[in-house]
């Protein structure tokens, strides 16, 4: 599986690929190969849906930073890292069905977000409703 997985992310460096599914792997943890070198520079779209990931790495933005779509939902994420609020360029964040307790206020930073899904976690609070707001969120939880 480790292979294959190495195997799948090399090809979409190589032919660098705007979209990468990462769906149904059982992954306990982000994949370092995402973050070699130079990252996935052209990635904009990563679907990780239904593995069991329970961090998302600081660097994310640092190698990943064309994102645009980031879906994460079912897996068993407690904390996102501050520095998602690098990611400028996204639109759309999946974070449903994990095991959110809080959502950083750094989300706010992101200016292009547009879908926020927060659905079925274990949040106790959200950021302040002014930068929801702000960004015209579809924001539920």
């Amino acid at each position: 599986m480790a292979s294959e997985l190495c195997k799948t992310i090399s090809v979409a460096r190589l032919e660098k690929h705007k979209n990468l599914f990462l769906n149904y792997r059982n992954l306990q943890h982000f994949p370092l190969e995402l973050l070699k070198d130079e990252g996935l520079q052209y990635l904009e779209r990563l679907y990780m849906k239904r593995n069991s990931l329970t961090t998302l790495p600081e660097n994310l933005a640092q190698k990943l930073p064309n994102l645009v779509e980031l879906y994460l939902h079912s897996n068993n994420i407690v904390v996102v890292p501050e520095a998602i609020g690098s990611l400028i360029k996204l639109q759309c964040l999946d974070l449903s069905d994990n095991a959110l307790e809080i959502v950083c206020p750094e989300i706010g930073r992101l200016r292009a977000l547009r879908h926020l899904r927060l659905a079925n976690n274990q949040l106790q609070f959200l950021p302040p409703a002014e930068k929801v707001e702000a960004f015209n969120l579809s924001f539920v939880s």
